[in-house]
């Protein structure tokens, strides 16, 4: 045998160069970007909650809390819906627009800063904690420092600079704890936290202009995008206020009609179901809509397989997973906690089924909006209160507290059917696909119920 024949059967060099390219390619993909961070940033999350709850008194995550849904439904009530404007409008690299859209941001979070201020007093009286007046007045700057941040916070997701836009967002974090920390550790109280928000506030301002092109913005005024901006809102504002509802009711009744203890289960199986809800949101907010806002805008023929192409494999592999959480609860709930939670496996495999079927309202919920249908959003938040109004009662008269949670964790389906019905009557329904993912919830729910039976049974 020649030496030439020799060298043509000697195996390629392994290039170490090429293969790590190959992997970060892989990894800077829009939803690979969404799923990575979604976990890094729960990760640091639950970092900083460890940190917290050993230099901090319990009373200072009630305050946190106290504050975090007036800031919640103050944001709300006064959403107009600003990212899936500028992300779908056609004008939306258009400087003037941008300016106009920046000025009127500016504008409302200006208000909602004096507003807050002035009414902290009286809050704090209405929750019957006057000492938490100078906190709300204090915590009211969050919106005028986060208003004055560039609207690259928006034009990042429309332009798909999807890891920029994360990698900004995990740094403030890591800002907010390291602050939070530091400053618990010297002074042990409320304002430790609030602190460091204000400061990852300033610093994800400072980052939306540093990090990004053609960030500058100035004083605009428009009088057609700011009317193109009320119309587009109009359905906003009305489904955030029906969503503010929907998000806190359940809270309201359960815990007037539950004992505490069984309140703090149903709390800790809730902010376990909520944690595949941050990819579904994530996901279809910053990877769905803006493909599919690309799509229309250029015109794509077909615009249905492009849709469910998109989505296929992230829901095939999500909504088996959520499944899977349904299916193993009791085995999760098991190996995070001890005996005195077993309980809250029950709530977790019904609060679980909102998270199976989210990805497939959310993507339609997108698709419908990127198409021009922007009455989809409030038409199916009504579907939920309808469906809240109705279901909730009906639940605990059936079933207690138990039915209760049922009713309102199946809000979801009302949402979902009327979503499949607008988008078959816009021509963008594959019902046999949405079957599918379905199917994958249902497999999901019978793999863990046989995994969690099998390892709790041999091994714990």
């Amino acid at each position: 045998m020649s030496h030439g024949q020799v060298q043509k059967l000697a195996p390629p060099a392994f290039d170490a160069r090429a293969l790590i390219r190959k992997l970060l390619e892989i990894a800077q993909r829009d939803t690979n970007v969404v799923v990575i961070f979604v976990v890094i940033n729960n990760l640091l999350r639950a970092v900083s909650s460890v940190i917290l709850t050993r230099l901090l008194v319990p009373e200072v995550f009630g305050i946190a809390g106290v504050i975090g849904s007036i800031s919640f439904t103050v944001a709300m009530a006064s959403d107009l819906g600003f990212q899936a404007f500028v992300v779908r409008h056609a004008e939306g690299d258009n400087r003037r627009f941008l300016d106009t859209v920046w000025t009127i941001s500016l504008i409302r979070s200006a208000f909602l800063t004096v507003l807050l201020m002035a009414l902290a007093e009286p809050i704090a009286l209405l929750f019957d904690k006057p000492e938490l007046a100078p906190i709300i007045f204090v915590s009211s700057l969050t919106f005028i420092i986060e208003g004055v941040a560039s609207l690259t916070l928006l034009t990042a997701l429309r332009n798909r600079q999807i890891l920029r836009l994360s990698l900004l967002e995990a740094a403030v974090v890591v800002i907010q704890i390291i602050f939070a920390a530091t400053l618990a550790y010297f002074w042990r109280n409320y304002w430790a936290i609030l602190v460091a928000m204000l400061v990852s506030s300033s610093f994800k301002t400072l980052l939306s202009y540093v990090m990004f092109s053609n960030s500058a913005r100035r004083f605009a005024w428009e009088p057609v995008f700011a009317k193109d901006l009320w119309k587009f809102a109009r359905f906003v504002t009305g489904s955030s206020l029906i969503s503010l509802v929907l998000a806190q009711s359940d809270k309201l009744l359960l815990a007037r009609l539950m004992p505490l203890d069984d309140f703090g289960l149903y709390i800790l199986a809730g902010n376990l179901a909520s944690a595949p809800l941050a990819f579904t949101g994530a996901y279809a907010s910053r990877v769905l809509y803006p493909t599919y806002s690309q799509l229309f805008r250029e015109g794509v023929a077909d615009l249905r397989a492009q849709f469910y192409a998109k989505r296929w494999m992230p829901s095939l592999l999500f909504t088996f997973a959520a499944g899977g959480l349904i299916g193993s609860a009791p085995l999760v709930i098991t190996i995070l906690y001890d005996p005195r939670y077993a309980d809250a496996a029950i709530y977790l495999q019904i609060l679980a089924i909102a998270p199976m079927l989210a990805l497939a309202s959310n993507a339609a919920n997108e698709a419908l909006t990127a198409t021009g249908r922007i009455r989809a959003t409030f038409e199916a938040s009504v579907a939920k209160l309808i469906w809240l109004v109705i279901a909730a009662p009906t639940g605990f008269y059936l079933g207690g507290a138990i039915g209760l949670v049922l009713g309102v964790a199946m809000m979801e389906v009302a949402a979902l059917a009327l979503k499949w019905w607008q988008m078959h009557r816009a021509s963008l329904l594959d019902m046999r696909q949405e079957m599918i993912f379905l199917a994958a919830g249902g497999a999901g729910i019978l793999v863990g119920t046989i995994g969690d039976l099998i390892i709790r049974r041999l091994f714990i």
